[in-house]
Parts: structure tokens; C-alpha cells; sequence
């Protein structure tokens, strides 16, 4: 499997089957909401909710990466700093405020927000890494995968910008900004332990630490932990640890930018989800934007400069 991973040929396979998964978790989140009960203005309930989806995906690939005997005993000291910063920065920070801003945000404004991070992400490799440098074809890959964002969530007509908040759109940022950086320091970390090991931590304690939030805010809403509820927070454990795993790993073998670029998918993907699973309205510049994310994803991985 390592081999697979390390591989620059199964790379744009792996890195967009992370992509799918999480655009699946985006509806399958707003299921498990309405199958166990949690209102949509209780912000509680939705932090112990993403909480304890991390906190049982880390464990999760904690048994797997014990069962394969892939961890270390005698991680430096240091090492474990690093790892509690990246769990603080990539699991607990990156969704509260993810989950606090999109309260306050709308969705088609939080989308292109959010998208942010990736591209943040791949000019912050460019400047840290010495295996990611930044070109033409890199730059023009953002250009349109960003573009290919703000088709598919702007609408002629209607003003974007209006009624701007910090506890909206600023929050949103600051979870772009924390994917970025967690991006950053996954790669530091891999550089120190076995990134499967090092992705179980981050997540169960990144989890446990949502979950105390949560419960320290005060939960509204009565949970009913029906057996379909049950169902899709399994289905989500599953999905984070997936593509977590693979994803993290993947950025400690390749240049981050040729593997971040693929995430510009997730919104795409996320919207073809939620009308296929939540009967939500599909519109034809969906696609037209999937051809621009496709389009930059191509120009990021081009070695050969596309302009002479």
C-alpha cells in the first residue's frame, strides 16, 4: 500500500477519492442532523457531533495502525508537540470555526471562502518546500479552479458581498487559514513519525477537544440515536478515516500542490451529492465548473510551462 501511495501515477486516483468522500459527508451530515434531531441553530450539538465523528475516526485508524505495527514508541518529545499542533490546528480549530461561520454565512459566499484554504495551502508549500516550487502553470491552475468555484455558487444579479460579519465570513477565513496551516504541518509532522499513527492522534484528540467544547456550550436539542442515525455516523467515522489517512499521507510523499488542487473538487462533487441524496436543485454550471477545477488540476500538474 505504501508503495501505491508513494506512487505519482495512482496520485490523481487517491487524492480525488479523497475528494469524493468528503463532498459525500457534506449531505450525510445534514441527514444525520435531521435523523438525530439537532436544530439548526443549535451550534452544540453540531460541535459534539463533528467531535465525536473525529474522536471514533481516530481511534479507528489508531487500531488499524497498531494492528500494522506502524507506530513508533520512541517518538521524541518534540515530535509530540508538533502532533498536538497539527490535531489543534487541522481537527478542533478548522471546524469550529467552520461550523460557527457557516451559521452566520451564506452558504454560496462560505463556499468560496472556505475554497481558499486549498489554494492558500499550495502558495504556502511553494514558499516553505523545496520540492514545491511555484510556476505559471501552478498559478493559472488556481486561477481556475477558483474561478470554477465562484461559477457555481455566484448568481447574476445578486450582490455577494453584502452584510459581511467576523463571526460569518471571518470565521469561515480563519477556517480556511487553519486548513492551510494544517496542511503545513502535516507535512513537518510526517517528517517525524509514520503519518497514519500521527493522523489517529491528531484526530482523536482534535475530536476530544470538540466534544468538551460542545458539551461546555450546552447541548439544545434531544439526540434521537435512531438506528438510520446510527447508520450515517458510521458512514461518516468511516469516511474521515479514509480519507484522512490517505490524504495525510499523501502530502508527505508528494508536493502539496499536486495534491491540494484536487480538494477544488469537493464543492463540485458536494452539490452533485445533495442533489442525488437530499433532492436539492442541480444546475448546469455545476458542471461548467467542474471543467474549470478540471482545467486547473491539469495546469498544476503540467511539468512542461503551458505558456512559452
Amino acid at each position: 500500500m505504501c508503495d501505491i501511495i508513494k506512487s505519482r501515477k495512482w496520485l490523481p486516483l487517491l487524492a480525488m477519492t479523497c475528494s469524493v468522500l468528503w463532498a459525500l459527508a457534506y449531505p450525510l451530515i445534514k441527514l444525520g442532523y435531521r435523523e438525530i434531531g439537532i436544530a439548526s441553530d443549535d451550534l452544540s450539538s453540531k460541535i459534539l457531533f463533528a467531535g465525536i465523528r473525529f474522536l471514533l475516526s481516530g481511534v479507528l485508524v489508531l487500531l488499524i495502525s497498531g494492528a500494522r505495527q506502524h507506530h513508533k514508541t520512541d517518538i521524541h518529545i518534540n515530535a509530540w508537540k508538533w502532533l498536538l499542533l497539527f490535531a489543534l490546528v487541522n481537527t478542533s480549530l478548522h471546524y469550529l470555526c467552520s461550523y460557527i461561520g457557516l451559521g452566520y454565512t451564506p452558504s454560496a459566499r462560505g463556499t468560496i471562502i472556505d475554497s481558499m484554504g486549498s489554494f492558500l495551502l499550495i502558495i504556502l508549500s511553494c514558499v516553505l518546500f523545496s520540492d514545491d516550487q511555484l510556476s505559471w502553470n501552478k498559478a493559472l491552475g488556481c486561477i481556475l479552479g477558483f474561478l470554477g468555484i465562484i461559477i457555481m455558487n455566484v448568481e447574476p444579479g445578486k450582490m455577494m458581498f453584502v452584510n459581511v460579519s467576523f463571526i460569518g465570513d471571518g470565521m469561515i477565513l480563519l477556517n480556511a487559514v487553519c486548513a492551510a496551516f494544517g496542511g503545513v504541518l502535516g507535512r513537518v509532522v510526517s517528517r517525524k513519525m509514520n503519518m497514519t499513527f500521527a493522523t489517529g492522534v491528531s484526530m482523536a484528540i482534535g475530536g476530544g477537544i470538540l466534544c468538551i467544547v460542545g458539551l461546555c456550550i450546552g447541548i439544545k436539542s434531544s439526540w434521537n440515536l435512531s438506528v438510520t442515525g446510527i447508520g450515517i455516523m458510521i458512514s461518516l467515522i468511516l469516511i474521515s478515516a479514509i480519507s484522512f489517512s490517505i490524504y495525510n499521507t499523501l502530502i508527505a510523499y508528494h508536493p502539496i500542490s499536486t495534491v491540494a488542487i484536487y480538494n477544488a473538487f469537493i464543492p463540485v462533487f458536494g452539490v452533485v451529492f445533495s442533489s442525488l441524496i437530499l433532492g436539492e436543485q442541480f444546475m448546469w454550471k455545476y458542471l461548467i465548473a467542474g471543467l474549470f477545477v478540471a482545467a486547473g488540476i491539469f495546469a498544476v500538474n503540467q511539468k512542461n510551462p503551458i505558456f512559452r
